[in-house]
């Protein structure tokens, strides 16, 4: 439903407002949350943008692949970010 939004911005510059309110912005909110938490139980370096990775983490999710290919974006995310993230070499 969020991609039918989205791709009404264009003609209703509200809508992706409203998404961005109600659907995007909570969610990285809470996945910066998450991050945070990490940072202090020391498994995550404190040098890092919590709300670039964030953002960035959440919107993999929003690609138009097929529900299959998303299925798997947990495990390639966690393989590409985690060495950037971790306090452990």
């Amino acid at each position: 439903m969020q991609g039918g939004f989205i791709s009404e911005a264009e003609r209703v510059a509200e809508l992706l407002a409203h998404v961005v309110t109600r659907a995007v912005e909570p969610r990285v909110t809470q996945v910066e949350h998450v991050l945070h938490q990490l940072i202090e139980r020391g498994a995550v370096r404190a040098d890092i943008d919590t709300r670039t990775i964030a953002t960035m983490v959440f919107g993999a999710f929003l690609r138009g692949d097929a529900a299959a290919a998303r299925a798997s974006l947990p495990e390639q995310l966690t393989t590409i970010l985690w060495p950037a993230l971790t306090t452990r070499p």
